[in-house]
This record gives structure tokens, C-alpha cells and sequence, in this order.
């Protein structure tokens, strides 16, 4: 029914038909799900006199004469109307007489909307849309569509009309009925004829409220139930006994009064008896790694692997050398897809029998020969790099392992909830001892002969620097800053420093070098592209430069940003610039103002949008296309408390939840994209 062709309605062949398809319009569903971008008030009837000159309004006029006049520049004939509005007369146009010239007769009078423009009793309007005062649905709300070349208002309106009408009674209502009652929602088919076609504000409101609850509800009910293999009952419970308190006390740190909280909620997971699926936020540098490592340590406690799933070869191989260090007395394999064919035999063989106790790699892990004995923990670290299919794959290497997923991205709790419907959330919102806040700085191009001074004195005194570019090589096209040129720039203007250069397209074994030759403090300066935004961690780096500032996101800024502050020094990042448009001063503005990523990540929602901000389309999630997870926080959590309860009545057996349950779970493979 919904899939039926729109060449089934009447005055669209297959010539409208092909040019409604370049707008996405091709079965009734599509046309249905078309929404107005905005509507048109034709209800109110003014006089001439009563619209400002310019102004868009609806008038009765009495057609007097009408006249054709040939343009040759066009080669077609204008409809003139000579009208009158009381003691005003005026002149209405049309370009496509001749299909319309047998609209008006003489002394008859008729309704016109569009921009009148007037000049003492004179006035004129031109392209109007019309009908006769006969014909009172012309005083209505009209809405206004997405439009193609070809395809007019009036024949987008009449589509709309014509597609509704022919489901009227034949359109299913995906909420349950006593769903709709407990929300007190009107039904699908008036949300639909409502938000289409609202007679009034009130209409369209309550049209808009159904549906913006609809979209949100099965969103989020389709992410809980894919997620759902993910909290399993376990055959083993976890034992927590002193070794681990032990290990906690010995560490050449003390852990701080948010991560100990945070791994009092992971013991307490590992305890209960069901497969533990918890998130861990915490901005830059709050600690989290520490948490992951421990909770590695729990699973091998307990006689079970633990594999760590990081998103760069950087990242996988930094974590491998400290948790090596940290964890001498246990086996620890890197598993990486830059690893000879025979390492990675070797490695998968220990892994398969056991050998290898924990696994920290890449997505080299994921792959389909690379066997478990016995995984107890999965953890995913700067999970926004991972899909929903890629955790997922993740989690089935093994039964009933439990599920740690770490985020140095602070999601606003709004995006949290509908990304992490059914998980647990821990917060690490304290930094460790010692740390000193960032001090942030916008350059302007006058400004930055002074900030290069400034990083002079720094790497006199033996610090280091981060200079990042958006792109890797010059173009002629672009004035952006290329990391190569910098370098060689940078290179003649901090001599005798050494400068290096570090970007996604060199070799592994260069990155590595390179990265190894900044660590050690053999490279002072090192200029790179935003590879180095996740994870890299130099505890004597003290200067991030961030160039073109303007092409980042919020949320990049603050990752970069978190790259330098990692010691007890005082730490400093630079945001260079030569224009700024108003989204981007509010960028730059957010992120010199705050530290708080939670803060940041709650601005860059608002200025971008979910899809930007966390790539939603990654995760197989559809185009919101009423909702706006900005505007609708409180819908989000109504929804989460509604869910709960039809969960709870589908776990009885209630008839109408498992219908409504099952049906959802049959179309998981359909809605969801690989």
C-alpha cells in the first residue's frame, strides 16, 4: 500500500514522476513522510490599503477586463488583469496565459495571494496564487514543500493532498493503543492530515507532538533491542577478592575520587550476575585508561581474557607499552593490521589457546579468524570510531563477556540517551592531581608574531609544542595551511629546534619514529594533522597551535586541545585565525570560555546537530526529521520512561507489547545500515 507508485495518481505521469524522483519522491510512503518546511496563512482577507507596500497578503478584487499582451523576448503571451478593491485599482500578471486565461471572466470577483506592490491607488501583483470567492478552501493554511525544476507548489500541494486521501482509513498506527491513551497523542492518520494540512497553530502543534514522540520512540526502542544481546545473564559471576584493592595500591599513582567511584560501579556490575554494559565519559586526561587497565586485570582474576579495541595503530600501541608496564606480571599481546602475515599467526594462535591474557589491538581484532578462548571483558576505547555493527562484533567473539565502552568524547546527556539507551553511564569529572587548566588563546594574524615569541621562551626552557593543520599537502585552490609547508616554514623560523612532521598517510613504522623521536624530546616542534587527536600523550608537551581554527568542530578543538596539560606544568593552547564566520566565533568563543567538555559537547550539539557532531549516520540511525534532540530533551526522557514500562509489559507477555516488540525486531536488519 505505502509502496504503491505516485504515477497511480491522476495529472502525475511518468514525465512529473521522474522529476519528483530527484527530490526523493517516488511511492506514496515517500510522500507521506514529505514533510511542509514551512506553511502559508491564506485564512485572512485584508483590503489593498490595509498591506504594506511589498507585502504578502490575500485580496478580494473584481476582475473589470482582461488582456493578453505577446512577449517576444519569451515568446509568450501575459495574462493582464485589470482589478479594483474598492477605490484602488490595479493590475494582476500571469506569464502562463494560456493555460489559465480561461480562469477569470469579467465582473466576477476572486481571491489573490502574493506580494502587492503599490504606488498611490495603483497597485500590482504578479504570479499570484488564485480562485474564486466561491471557493472559501482557498482561505486556508497551505503548505509549502521541497520543490524541483518542473514541479510547482500547486502540483506538490495537490500531491500531497491526493496521496493522503487515498490512505484515508488504510494508515496503520505503529503506536498501541494504550500507548496513545497513557500519552494522550492523537492518532496517526489526523497527525498526518494535521501536520500536512493543519487548520490552525493549535493543529499543527498537537500534529507535530505526535509525530516528533513517534520518531523518538521507535529510534530509541530499535537501539535498545538491538543492544539487548549485550546484557545477558551470566553462567559465571566475577569474584572481586584483595588482589585487586593490591593492585590498585601499588600503582605509581593515586586514582582520584571520581575514578574510584567508577570502578566501584564496575566491580559492583561484574557482581550481579548479568553481562556488565556500561559507558565511561570523561574529558581529556580525567583517567579513564587507568579504569580499562583495571578492569582487564579483574577479568584475568577470574580466569577469563580481556581484549581492549582502540581505534589507531597509535593509540593500540600506547596503550600496549603502558599496560605493559603497569601489569608486568600478566601476558599481553598488540594485534594490529601493520603486523607481518607470521606475527599475526603466531599471535591468534597464542590467543585461540589461551596463552595470551590480554588482547589490546585495532580492528585487526574484529576479524573473523581471530578466536577466543575465554573472553571475560570487552572493552572499546574512543568508542565514536565504532559503529553499532563493529561493537557488536566485538561483544559476539565471546558468550556473555561483559562490555566497558570509553568515550574522551563528553556526549550531552540528551545524545547519550538516545545513542545509550540501555546502558550505564559513569562520569569521571574530576582531573588528576596536579593538573593545572589550559589557557586558551585566539591569535589574529597581528597577533601571531607575538604567540611564536612566546613559544621560543617555552622550548628555551626545554617544553614542547603541537602545531596542527587541517590539511597534509599545499593546493593552489586552498589557503588553508598544509602541514608539509608549515613544517618547512616552522623548520626555518624555530631553528635550532628540531621540527617534525606526522600525518595519516605516511608509513606506520614513520609515524612511529617520529613519534618516538617527539616522546624522547628529540623533536621539539611537531607539526600534524588531526592523527594526533586521539589518545597520543606527552607529558612535557605544553603548547598546542591549532591553524585555520575556523575548520574544526567544537568538540575536535577540545580533543586537540586536550593533547598538552598532561604534566604539572601549565599548559597553553593557541586558536590561529585570519576569519572567523559567526559559527566559528562562537566556537572559538565556547572553547576559550570553558573547559568542561561536557559544556563544550553540550554548544557543539547546538551549533551542529547530532548527525555532525556524532556521525549518527555511522551507527545506522535514520534522519530525524521532525525531532531536534536540542529542542525535544524532555520528549527523550518521557520516551526512555515509557519504554521501560513496555519492556516490563512485554517481559509478562501483554499481547500488544510482544506484537509491538516482535515486529520491531523483524525489521532491525532493514532499518539498520552496514
Amino acid at each position: 500500500m505505502y509502496e504503491q507508485p505516485l504515477t497511480l495518481i491522476k495529472g502525475f505521469g511518468e514525465k512529473k514522476a521522474q522529476k519528483l524522483k530527484k527530490i526523493g519522491l517516488s511511492t506514496f510512503n515517500d510522500v507521506l513522510y514529505d514533510y511542509p518546511r514551512r506553511y502559508v496563512d491564506r485564512r485572512h482577507v485584508k483590503h489593498v490599503f490595509d498591506i504594506e507596500n511589498n507585502s504578502v497578503g490575500v485580496v478580494v478584487c473584481k476582475v473589470v477586463r482582461k488582456r493578453l499582451k505577446y512577449l517576444p523576448k519569451i515568446k509568450k503571451e501575459m495574462l493582464i488583469l485589470d482589478v479594483v478593491d474598492g477605490y484602488l485599482t490595479g493590475e494582476v500578471f500571469f506569464f502562463n496565459a494560456k493555460y489559465i486565461v480561461g480562469d477569470f471572466e469579467e465582473e466576477q470577483k476572486y481571491y489573490f495571494f502574493g506580494k502587492i506592490e503599490r504606488s498611490g491607488h495603483l497597485f500590482k501583483i504578479s504570479q499570484p496564487e488564485y480562485a474564486p470567492v466561491s471557493d472559501t478552501s482557498f482561505l486556508a493554511v497551505v503548505p509549502v514543500y521541497n520543490a524541483t525544476l518542473g514541479i510547482s507548489q500547486h502540483d506538490l500541494v495537490t500531491l500531497h493532498r491526493e496521496v493522503l486521501r487515498h490512505l484515508t482509513g488504510r494508515l496503520e498506527d505503529q503506536l498501541p493503543e494504550p500507548l496513545r491513551k497513557m500519552t494522550g497523542l492523537m492518532s496517526f492518520e489526523a497527525a498526518m492530515n494535521s501536520i500536512h494540512f493543519p487548520k490552525g497553530k493549535e493543529d499543527y502543534t498537537e500534529a507535530k507532538k505526535r509525530l516528533v514522540y513517534e520518531e523518538l520512540f521507535f529510534l530509541q526502542l530499535r537501539l535498545i533491542l538491538i543492544k539487548r544481546n549485550y546484557h545477558k545473564p551470566l553462567t559465571q559471576i566475577f569474584k572481586v577478592d584483595g588482589a585487586l584493592a593490591n593492585k590498585v595500591a601499588t600503582l605509581p599513582f593515586s586514582l582520584t575520587a571520581a575514578q574510584k567511584k567508577v570502578l566501584h560501579e564496575i566491580v559492583e556490575d561484574v557482581q550481579c550476575g548479568y553481562s556488565m554494559n556500561r559507558l565511561i565519559q570523561g574529558d581529556v586526561g580525567s583517567g579513564k585508561t587507568i579504569i580499562a587497565f583495571l578492569s582487564l586485570y579483574l577479568a584475568v582474576l577470574n580466569q577469563k581474557q580481556g581484549v581492549l579495541l582502540a581505534p589507531t595503530t597509535l593509540l593500540a600501541e600506547q596503550h600496549y607499552e603502558n599496560f605493559r608496564k603497569l601489569f608486568p606480571e600478566l601476558t599481553c599481546g598488540l594485534l594490529t593490521s601493520n603486523m607481518t602475515a607470521s606475527e599475526k599467526k603466531k599471535l591468534k594462535a597464542e590467543i585461540a589457546e589461551g596463552a595470551i591474557q590480554v588482547i589490546i589491538g585495532t580492528h585487526a581484532i574484529l576479524q573473523e579468524d581471530v578466536v577466543f578462548s575465554a573472553v571475560g571483558m570487552v572493552i572499546a576505547d574512543e568508542q565514536h570510531r565504532f559503529g553499532i555493527r563493529q561493537r557488536l562484533t566485538a561483544l559476539q567473539k565471546a558468550e556473555k563477556p561483559h562490555a566497558l565502552i570509553m568515550s574522551a568524547t563528553p556526549i550531552p546527556r540528551t545524545l547519550s540517551l538516545i545513542i545509550y539507551g540501555d546502558m550505564d553511564i559513569s562520569i569521571i569529572d574530576e582531573l588528576p592531581a596536579g593538573r593545572k587548566p589550559i589557557k586558551t588563546h585566539f591569535v589574529s594574524p597581528k597577533k601571531v608574531a607575538e604567540m611564536e615569541a612566546f613559544v621560543k621562551e617555552k622550548l628555551a626552557e626545554g617544553r614542547q609544542a603541537y602545531v596542527v593543520c587541517p590539511l597534509i599537502e599545499s593546493s593552489e585552490a586552498s589557503d588553508l595551511n598544509a602541514a608539509e609547508s608549515v613544517a618547512t616554514e616552522m623548520t626555518h623560523k624555530f631553528a635550532p629546534y628540531r621540527v617534525g612532521l606526522i600525518h595519516g598517510k605516511m608509513k606506520p613504522a614513520d609515524k612511529d619514529a617520529i613519534m618516538h623521536a617527539f616522546k624522547s624530546g628529540e623533536i621539539s616542534l611537531l607539526v600534524s594533522t588531526t592523527v594526533i587527536e586521539v589518545g597520543i600523550h606527552v607529558s612535557n608537551a605544553t603548547m598546542m597551535i591549532i591553524l585555520n581554527a575556523e575548520r574544526f568542530g567544537l568538540s575536535q578543538l577540545h580533543q586537540l586541545r586536550g593533547r598538552v596539560g598532561r604534566g604539572d606544568e601549565q599548559s597553553y593552547c593557541f586558536l590561529v585565525s585570519e576569519k572567523l564566520s559567526q559559527t566559528s566565533k562562537k566556537r572559538v568563543e565556547t572553547l576559550v570560555n570553558s573547559a568542561s567538555g561536557f559544556e563544550i559537547a553540550e554548544k557543539d550539539l547546538e551549533l551542529r546537530g547530532p548527525g555532525e557532531v556524532f556521525g549518527l549516520r555511522q551507527h545506522g540511525l535514520p534522519e530525524l526529521r521532525l525531532a531536534d534532540l536540542v529542542k525535544h530533551k524532555s520528549v527523550v526522557e518521557e520516551v526512555q520512561r515509557h519504554i521501560k514500562l513496555i519492556l516490563e509489559e512485554y517481559n509478562m507477555g501483554n499481547r500488544v507489547f510482544v506484537e509491538l516488540i516482535n515486529r520491531q525486531n523483524h525489521n532491525l536488519e532493514k532499518w539498520f545500515t552496514l
